[in-house]
């Protein structure tokens, strides 16, 4: 039986003044943990990373985090984003439930300068061990792939990039859970659930 434990997903962005690939599964364990941290300090430079993970975690306590944070710190014309998503399944009944996820964005002593930060957690409790199938696999690498891109295609650099990355990146992550719920092996039973979706916008123009 696969059924939904909690879903969580935060969108953070803040305006002011290549990472691995995901795995389709990792050991059993407490924990798993995707943290995605940028710093611009270079002037005109643009620091992007995206993460997207897909992992597992058992035991009497499952503590996963997935964190997100971009900083602009001393540059002139600089950005960073940071892009943090993430799937966790849950095997059996924890004692201690405390998944994590988390985004912040700031600047600091830098003018036209721009931060964004996205972070997006899907966690589903299984019976036992569960897989994506063949197909699933294939589109959710597709997905992490455009997740990437995403990330890179605008400069968090106008009030405008912010949102218009935070909608794609949200209509990627709708279709990634859809992979999930629809895709996942375990018997013939699939998971299921819907991300609770949370949003903080912070600009002051230059």
């Amino acid at each position: 039986m696969i059924r939904r434990l909690t879903a969580l997903c935060a969108v953070a962005l803040g305006l002011s003044a290549g990472v691995p690939a995901a795995a389709d599964t990792l050991p059993q364990g407490g924990g798993a943990n995707n943290v995605v941290i940028v710093k611009a300090v270079t002037d005109d430079a643009q620091q992007v990373r995206a993460h997207t993970q897909i992992a597992h975690a058992g035991g009497p306590a499952v503590l996963s985090s997935n964190i997100a944070g971009a900083t602009a710190t001393g540059c002139t014309g600089c950005a960073s984003t940071a892009v943090a998503v993430q799937v966790v399944f849950v095997t059996g009944s924890p004692e201690l439930f405390a998944p994590a996820n988390a985004a912040a964005a700031a600047n600091s002593g830098c003018n036209s300068c721009g931060s964004f930060a996205y972070a997006w957690q899907y966690v589903v409790q299984v019976d036992g061990p569960a897989q994506l199938s063949p197909e699933g696999r294939l589109r959710a690498n597709a997905l992490e792939q455009q997740i990437d891109d995403t990330a890179a295609s605008l400069p968090p650099t106008t009030l405008d990039n912010d949102l218009a990355l935070q909608a794609q990146l949200d209509a990627l992550t709708a279709q990634l859970r859809d992979v999930i719920d629809n895709e996942v092996q375990q018997g013939n039973v699939h998971a299921e659930g819907a991300p609770q979706v949370h949003a903080h916008v912070n600009y002051q123009p230059d």
